[in-house]
């Protein structure tokens, strides 16, 4: 790899990056590997069971779920790239393997099937699940059902090995939905001596078989709940962690604060409003219109090669965008004056000392 962009695109960097934007901002998508496998396979699994009409919604938030009473399932952006999921595991103390995304996704719907057809109001369900009151006014908001759990139990499934089954008839649900959703898995065989578990089984089983092939019973419209888009906390501050100076010395390209003193980040009253769309340019437009003449003239005055000066106007693109910020259209010519001076200094600290482009020895 080039030097420059080592230095600009390094891991330490691309980490202290994350770690600073908002989860909002983070540009990760519900299409990553990961998530579109693990969907793939899910779907294929309802398939082969002849589960035709559930169409849930899969969306990105802060961890996974389904909306209680849809068929709107919630699935944790942290999974969605290896930087990602290094972060989690380093700051979190967990990470999910491929199998594990796709039994989750498993899990959920099954929580899916069960709210897009109202099993919670049959007679047999709530005898069979053992469900009394009101489904989901009782569902624990702690996980204190852990202090309850016999481990011995023979009347639930424990796909994961964690007992989730005993916490509330919801996931005792999805769970055994779990179970049957696993190709090539003898279940019959498996939960032989289970006879609690084996009926449960036996019941979802049948019921997958009568309702798997009719239309559910709610309107299957998305409905996220706190979605990403809608967080605008810091990936530092979802992760709870209270500084990023160590991150800091080592991210040799890191040049947000410099961006947030050349550049505007309107304030929540413009954002999106027409003023803004009539008299502000997005950094991000505004530095790739000009990116060709400065490479040019900043190449020629500090004698740096023009991939080194491509290679900081692209960080500086790039960082414009996610931090949302703008050029006023009044002010583009001083702005243009500014930023070329900018990327002169980096470019002449680079040509003096190729360590490091943010200035910060």
């Amino acid at each position: 790899m080039r030097r420059s962009r080592d230095l600009l695109f390094n891991d330490d960097t691309l980490r202290l990056e994350l770690l600073l934007t908002p989860l909002n901002r983070l540009g990760v998508s519900i299409e990553t590997a990961y998530f579109a496998e693990a969907i793939r396979a899910a779907r294929e699994d309802l398939r082969r069971l002849r589960i035709t009409q559930l169409q849930p919604y899969f969306y990105l938030s802060t961890g996974y779920g389904t909306v209680a009473g849809t068929a709107s399932i919630a699935l944790g952006f942290y999974d969605c790239n290896e930087l990602l999921r290094g972060l989690n595991l380093e700051l979190r103390g967990f990470q999910y393997s491929h199998d594990d995304i796709v039994n989750l996704v498993r899990h959920e719907l099954g929580h899916a099937f069960a709210y897009a057809y109202k099993l919670y109001t049959r007679k047999d369900f709530r005898r069979v699940f053992n469900v009394k009151g009101n489904y989901f006014l009782t569902y624990p908001v702690t996980d204190r059902y852990l202090q309850r759990v016999n481990p011995w139990s023979r009347d639930f499934v424990n796909p994961s090995g964690d007992h989730y089954a005993q916490k509330h008839p919801d996931e005792d649900f999805a769970e055994t939905f779990t179970v049957l959703l696993q190709p090539g898995y003898d279940w019959e065989r498996e939960y032989r001596n289970y006879p609690g578990a084996l009926r449960k089984l036996r019941f979802v089983s049948d019921l997958l078989q009568e309702l798997g092939n009719t239309s559910p019973v709610i309107d299957q419209a998305p409905y996220p709940f706190e979605p990403l888009e809608s967080f605008k906390i810091t990936l530092a501050q979802f992760f709870k962690l209270r500084s990023t100076r160590l991150s800091r010395r080592q991210a040799t390209g890191f040049i947000d604060p410099d961006l947030l003193d050349l550049f505007w980040r309107p304030p929540p009253v413009l954002r999106g409003s027409r003023k803004r769309e009539r008299d502000y340019v997005h950094a991000d437009n505004f530095i790739r219109k000009h990116k060709r003449a400065i490479v040019t003239q900043v190449s020629r005055w500090t004698g740096v090669d023009e991939r080194v000066v491509r290679d900081l106007l692209d960080k500086c693109s790039a960082r414009s965008h996610v931090l949302d910020l703008w050029v006023r259209k009044d002010k583009r010519e001083s702005k243009l004056v500014e930023l070329t001076s900018f990327v002169s200094y980096r470019c002449a600290l680079y040509a003096l000392n190729d360590s490091y482009m943010n200035g910060r020895r």
